[in-house]
């Protein structure tokens, strides 16, 4: 077996440890501590770098799976899994999830949604997600956060990069849209207050004068951007909106 990276080639490490511990604790705030059947969806994070989150949600879940359209992603993700209890790897579409309906007691998709060109797309994908959910079951979403007004010119420039950025609702308007569809939206957060774009270059500019030595520097701002949390204007300044929704018992 070839050895499982452990830097991400696209986030300084530091932050890419920032970003999956926000979304851990997220998950962990929203599920139970045996969270039964588990499907995650997009394996980018898994497959290259430090801010995973299937190889450890799996200690909260009885049956865990991940899935992803692109089957060398898949590959590179079930590489990097390290030794514990066994975790499904499926090459499949999020607009047309291959599981029968209610399989699935809690549904995560981080980021995964809003890589859609069109609307439709978005809306097939999440109506496929509400699908296989168990009623009762948990839906977990984050999304970019397009008040943010530094995610559009990343939207721009995305168009040339590995993973560009697409269509995102409004955190109202999804809220809307979870309820036509029958879910009880019961939780809503804010994620990384981090400047995208401003910070990766500040980051960027540490380590290429620092290098490992830049550690503390660069923790020292995120702790200072993670202010923001606190702030009236964080709707403005997150990278990502989470939102956790009830699929209604039957």
């Amino acid at each position: 077996m070839k050895d499982r990276p452990s830097r991400s080639w696209y986030l300084d490490p530091i932050v890419a440890r920032q970003k999956q511990q926000a979304h851990l604790e997220l998950v962990a705030r929203w599920t139970t501590k045996t969270a039964g059947r588990l499907l995650k969806t997009d394996l980018f994070e898994e497959a290259n770098g430090a801010d995973q989150l299937l190889f450890d949600l799996r200690d909260r879940c009885g049956i865990t799976l991940g899935l992803d359209h692109d089957s060398g992603i898949v590959a590179q993700a079930r590489r990097r899994c390290p030794p514990g209890p066994a975790i499904g790897f499926l090459v499949a579409d999020v607009r047309s999830i291959p599981f029968k309906a209610d399989s699935f007691d809690v549904v995560v998709s981080s980021s995964t949604l809003d890589h859609f060109r069109k609307k439709r797309d978005f809306d097939a994908a999440l109506q496929e997600l509400g699908r296989v959910l168990h009623p009762g079951g948990t839906l977990i979403l984050t999304l970019d956060n397009p008040l943010n007004p530094l995610y559009w010119p990343l939207r721009w420039l995305s168009v040339a990069g590995p993973f560009r950025l697409g269509y995102t609702p409004l955190p109202g308007s999804l809220r809307k849209q979870l309820a036509w569809m029958g879910f009880e939206v019961i939780g809503s957060a804010t994620l990384l207050h981090n400047p995208r774009l401003v910070s990766t270059l500040i980051f960027l500019a540490v380590r290429s004068v620092m290098g490992g030595k830049g550690d503390a520097v660069i923790r020292a701002l995120l702790n200072f951007f993670a202010l923001f949390e606190r702030l009236p204007t964080r709707r403005f300044t997150c990278c990502f909106y989470g939102v956790m929704a009830r699929k209604p018992s039957i």
